[in-house]
């Protein structure tokens, strides 16, 4: 399993959300770098599968402490143009001290006005 997953549920249709283009990104190698921090750095891309989840990206990486990252839905694609919001991005910081993790999931309920995230376990 990758050290970063996620699940898109359509709460429109009550189903998941399939073949959602994702991008994940690198923003900052540190917190405290993050205001000074150059362009991000794509990690990798993958499509939710018929279950609406990612569970393999289209490259291997790993996580380290305190990185900050991005994940790009294309909400666009999926609802056809027929959304408010042409994409979400959700950025997020890696923190396994803290959290005791070395594993991170993003879930996102997703409709064509609306979208809500949390973190998974």
């Amino acid at each position: 399993m990758p050290p970063i997953t996620c699940h898109v549920l359509d709460t429109a249709s009550g189903a998941p959300a399939a073949s959602v283009p994702v991008t994940l990104s690198l923003l900052s190698p540190s917190v405290a770098a993050l205001s000074s921090s150059p362009e991000p750095t794509q990690v990798a891309t993958a499509s939710t599968n018929a279950d609406g989840r990612i569970t393999a990206w289209s490259s291997d990486f790993t996580i380290e402490n305190e990185q900050v990252y991005k994940l790009r839905f294309e909400t666009w694609e999926y609802f056809k143009g027929n959304t408010f919001f042409p994409y979400v991005e959700v950025t997020f910081v890696v923190n396994m001290e803290k959290d005791g993790r070395d594993h991170y999931h993003v879930p996102v309920l997703l409709a064509p006005w609306s979208y809500s995230t949390y973190r998974g376990s």
